[in-house]
Protein backbone atom coordinates (compact mmCIF):
# COMPACT_ATOMS: atom_id res chain seq x y z
CA UNK A 1 0.00 0.00 0.00
CA UNK A 2 2.91 2.43 1.03
CA UNK A 3 4.58 1.66 -2.65
CA UNK A 4 1.52 2.55 -4.32
CA UNK A 5 0.95 5.55 -2.46
CA UNK A 6 4.82 5.91 -3.37
CA UNK A 7 4.06 5.35 -7.10
CA UNK A 8 0.77 7.26 -7.65
CA UNK A 9 2.58 10.59 -5.70
CA UNK A 10 5.74 9.89 -8.39
CA UNK A 11 3.39 9.28 -11.22
CA UNK A 12 1.28 12.65 -10.42
CA UNK A 13 4.35 15.00 -9.69
CA UNK A 14 5.90 13.77 -13.05
CA UNK A 15 2.72 13.86 -15.00
CA UNK A 16 2.49 17.61 -13.88
CA UNK A 17 5.68 18.26 -14.56
CA UNK A 18 5.07 16.94 -17.83
CA UNK A 19 2.07 19.02 -18.44
CA UNK A 20 4.11 22.39 -17.68
CA UNK A 21 7.11 21.64 -19.95
CA UNK A 22 4.79 21.45 -23.19
CA UNK A 23 3.22 24.82 -22.30
CA UNK A 24 6.43 26.73 -21.66
CA UNK A 25 7.63 25.51 -25.25
CA UNK A 26 4.21 26.59 -26.73
CA UNK A 27 4.25 29.08 -29.73
CA UNK A 28 1.93 31.90 -29.25
CA UNK A 29 0.43 32.15 -32.55
CA UNK A 30 -0.56 35.95 -33.81
CA UNK A 31 -2.38 36.43 -36.98
CA UNK A 32 -0.28 37.61 -39.99
CA UNK A 33 -2.64 40.45 -40.83
CA UNK A 34 -2.86 41.98 -36.83
CA UNK A 35 1.12 41.35 -36.95
CA UNK A 36 1.42 43.68 -39.52
CA UNK A 37 -1.44 46.00 -38.65
CA UNK A 38 0.50 46.48 -35.35
CA UNK A 39 4.07 46.89 -37.08
CA UNK A 40 2.28 49.53 -39.24
CA UNK A 41 1.29 51.52 -35.77
CA UNK A 42 4.45 51.33 -35.00
CA UNK A 43 6.08 52.79 -37.74
CA UNK A 44 3.74 55.27 -37.88
CA UNK A 45 4.27 56.39 -34.36
CA UNK A 46 8.31 56.46 -35.75
CA UNK A 47 7.43 58.78 -38.38
CA UNK A 48 5.07 60.85 -36.02
CA UNK A 49 7.76 61.48 -33.57
CA UNK A 50 10.33 62.26 -36.67
CA UNK A 51 7.85 65.12 -37.70
CA UNK A 52 7.48 66.33 -33.82
CA UNK A 53 11.28 65.81 -33.47
CA UNK A 54 12.36 68.00 -36.71
CA UNK A 55 9.20 70.31 -36.01
CA UNK A 56 7.85 70.08 -39.64
CA UNK A 57 5.28 71.99 -39.30
CA UNK A 58 2.78 72.14 -42.39
CA UNK A 59 3.46 68.33 -43.49
CA UNK A 60 0.60 66.74 -44.50
CA UNK A 61 -0.60 63.23 -45.17
CA UNK A 62 -1.34 62.09 -48.08
CA UNK A 63 -3.31 59.52 -49.01
CA UNK A 64 -0.78 56.82 -49.42
CA UNK A 65 0.12 56.85 -46.00
CA UNK A 66 3.31 59.24 -46.96
CA UNK A 67 3.68 62.67 -45.61
CA UNK A 68 5.06 65.53 -47.52
CA UNK A 69 5.98 69.38 -47.01
CA UNK A 70 6.67 71.79 -49.63
CA UNK A 71 9.95 73.53 -49.93
CA UNK A 72 10.19 75.26 -53.09
CA UNK A 73 6.87 75.67 -55.36
CA UNK A 74 7.63 74.64 -59.27
CA UNK A 75 6.98 77.26 -61.90
CA UNK A 76 7.48 74.62 -65.38
CA UNK A 77 5.69 71.69 -66.44
CA UNK A 78 3.68 69.41 -64.13
CA UNK A 79 4.69 65.78 -64.10
CA UNK A 80 2.63 62.65 -64.59
CA UNK A 81 3.18 58.83 -64.95
CA UNK A 82 4.44 58.34 -68.77
CA UNK A 83 6.90 61.45 -68.86
CA UNK A 84 10.28 60.85 -68.53
CA UNK A 85 11.77 62.85 -65.86
CA UNK A 86 14.72 64.12 -64.54
CA UNK A 87 15.11 64.61 -60.64
CA UNK A 88 17.51 64.66 -57.47
CA UNK A 89 17.15 63.60 -54.25
CA UNK A 90 18.75 63.47 -50.90
CA UNK A 91 18.18 60.46 -48.77
CA UNK A 92 17.76 60.07 -45.25
CA UNK A 93 17.11 56.96 -42.45
CA UNK A 94 14.49 58.33 -40.12
CA UNK A 95 18.02 58.16 -37.23
CA UNK A 96 19.44 61.19 -39.40
CA UNK A 97 21.93 59.00 -41.32
CA UNK A 98 22.46 59.89 -44.64
CA UNK A 99 22.02 57.16 -47.49
CA UNK A 100 22.96 59.07 -50.41
CA UNK A 101 22.38 61.88 -53.00
CA UNK A 102 21.82 61.44 -56.49
CA UNK A 103 20.21 62.95 -59.84
CA UNK A 104 18.32 60.62 -62.15
CA UNK A 105 16.28 59.94 -65.08
CA UNK A 106 13.36 58.21 -65.13
CA UNK A 107 10.18 57.38 -66.84
CA UNK A 108 7.83 57.79 -64.34
CA UNK A 109 5.52 55.35 -63.42
CA UNK A 110 6.96 52.53 -65.31
CA UNK A 111 11.27 52.68 -64.07
CA UNK A 112 12.35 50.36 -61.02
CA UNK A 113 12.19 52.65 -58.32
CA UNK A 114 10.12 52.93 -54.65
CA UNK A 115 6.68 53.20 -55.56
CA UNK A 116 6.75 55.69 -52.51
CA UNK A 117 9.02 57.82 -55.09
CA UNK A 118 6.48 57.58 -58.28
CA UNK A 119 3.97 58.89 -56.18
CA UNK A 120 5.61 61.71 -54.69
CA UNK A 121 7.05 62.95 -57.91
CA UNK A 122 3.75 62.88 -60.26
CA UNK A 123 1.93 66.09 -59.91
CA UNK A 124 5.27 68.53 -59.00
CA UNK A 125 6.45 71.13 -60.90
CA UNK A 126 9.70 71.67 -62.21
CA UNK A 127 11.70 73.65 -60.24
CA UNK A 128 9.57 72.12 -57.62
CA UNK A 129 11.18 70.65 -54.21
CA UNK A 130 9.78 68.96 -50.93
CA UNK A 131 10.67 66.86 -48.07
CA UNK A 132 8.67 63.40 -48.57
CA UNK A 133 8.72 60.88 -45.74
CA UNK A 134 7.92 57.56 -46.92
CA UNK A 135 6.66 54.42 -44.74
CA UNK A 136 8.85 51.41 -45.61
CA UNK A 137 6.57 49.17 -47.72
CA UNK A 138 6.31 51.92 -50.03
CA UNK A 139 10.22 52.92 -49.89
CA UNK A 140 12.71 49.60 -49.76
CA UNK A 141 9.69 47.69 -48.11
CA UNK A 142 10.35 44.46 -45.95
CA UNK A 143 14.36 43.65 -46.86
CA UNK A 144 15.85 47.12 -46.99
CA UNK A 145 18.57 47.55 -49.61
CA UNK A 146 20.54 44.90 -48.69
CA UNK A 147 23.41 47.01 -48.05
CA UNK A 148 22.71 50.53 -46.08
CA UNK A 149 19.23 50.56 -46.00
CA UNK A 150 18.03 47.95 -43.23
CA UNK A 151 14.72 45.86 -43.40
CA UNK A 152 11.65 47.82 -43.08
CA UNK A 153 12.71 51.61 -42.77
CA UNK A 154 10.87 54.59 -43.57
CA UNK A 155 13.06 56.63 -45.43
CA UNK A 156 13.27 60.90 -45.72
CA UNK A 157 13.26 61.91 -49.05
CA UNK A 158 14.22 65.66 -50.05
CA UNK A 159 13.66 65.79 -53.55
CA UNK A 160 13.51 68.56 -56.45
CA UNK A 161 12.12 67.73 -60.05
CA UNK A 162 14.46 68.95 -62.33
CA UNK A 163 13.02 68.80 -65.94
CA UNK A 164 9.71 66.88 -67.55
CA UNK A 165 9.80 65.69 -70.93
CA UNK A 166 7.35 64.33 -73.09
CA UNK A 167 7.44 62.45 -75.57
Amino acid sequence: MVITRHLLFIFVILTGCAEHNSSANEVIEVNPIERQKMYLAQERAQIEAYIVSHELDGIQRNGFGMFELGIIEGEGKTAKFGDHIIYSATVYLLNDSGIGQYTDTVELGRSEMETGLHESLKGMQEGEMKLVLIPSFLAHGIAGDLDRIPPQSPMRYDIRLIQVGRY
